[in-house]
């Protein structure tokens, strides 16, 4: 079935308003992600979730790519890199207005994005490229879209060139609400990593403990990336980082959680 665009406000995109509703008021058990994420969809839908129902599943990485590590040592040129769906909620314009500013402040850098567009958006990567050109950026940034993680050469490229991995800097309420896949992969790696602050990262981390966090404004995310270009960004052990975000979105934690709610879903069939 080709995916297609729904509007807001037609028919269409109420019926499936009141289809997910549905499926969270009446389901037994909710799996989601994490709890703040959740309350998000609470929120959007004007509901209040029974407790008792909801276990929290986080995001988990292919156990294949635990065997990635990275060992890159920056000399000078600080590399960047983010991956991810093309999408205007992943903030892809903030980042570069960021990197334009750092640029005319003369930082040397060099950043590449790995990302392609989610169906129906294609437009999105001649966007992103128009911006780069207008931005004078065209030496400094690339748009790639060659390498993939389902045939491991992202993995293999990023822990052997990637100094810095950016996470997620949308202004979307929804942006804000989420943990971002990129950012777990990229300590699963052992990458250095800055993303937004937003609440949602509280629920799992100790944001600017774990990892560097900023607004997600062009200016903070220059000041940021700057001070980390400078190498006078606050000390983040990333090794300690690594290990916790491996037992925490590991996949044997999800499997416990499914486990739980088969074990209480036999239960209420035996009661």
């Amino acid at each position: 079935m080709k995916r297609q665009e729904i509007s807001e406000n037609t028919s269409s995109a109420r019926l499936l308003y009141k289809i997910d509703r549905l499926a969270l008021t009446e389901a037994d058990y909710v799996i989601h992600l994490s709890r703040y994420e959740l309350s998000y969809w609470e929120k959007i839908f004007d509901i209040s979730l029974l407790e008792e129902k909801v276990l929290i599943a986080p995001l988990f990485c292919e156990p294949g790519l635990f065997r990635f590590q990275h060992r890159r040592i920056r000399v000078q040129r600080l590399h960047i890199c983010w991956w991810g769906t093309l999408i205007p909620s992943h903030g892809l314009s903030n980042i570069l207005e960021a990197l334009h500013k750092l640029h005319i402040r003369g930082v040397d850098f060099m950043c590449e994005l790995f990302g392609s567009p989610a169906k129906g958006r294609e437009y999105l990567v001649e966007t992103y490229e128009t911006q780069i050109e207008q931005l004078g950026l065209g030496e400094v940034v690339t748009l790639r879209q060659d390498l993939k993680f389902v045939d491991s050469s992202l993995p293999q490229y990023l822990i052997k060139n990637c100094d810095l991995a950016l996470g997620i800097f949308g202004n979307t309420e929804k942006a804000k609400a989420a943990v971002p896949n990129k950012l777990i992969e990229a300590l699963t790696f052992g990458i250095p990593s800055l993303t937004m602050l937003t609440p949602a990262l509280k629920e799992f981390f100790n944001p600017g403990v774990d990892f560097w966090t900023c607004a997600s404004s062009p200016e903070a995310i220059a000041d940021t990336v700057g001070q980390i270009y400078e190498k006078t960004a606050y000390q983040v052990d990333w090794n300690k980082t690594q290990e916790k975000v491996r037992q925490t979105f590991s996949i044997s934690n999800y499997h416990q959680v499914i486990k739980r709610v088969l074990d209480a879903a036999v239960n209420d069939i035996n009661v």
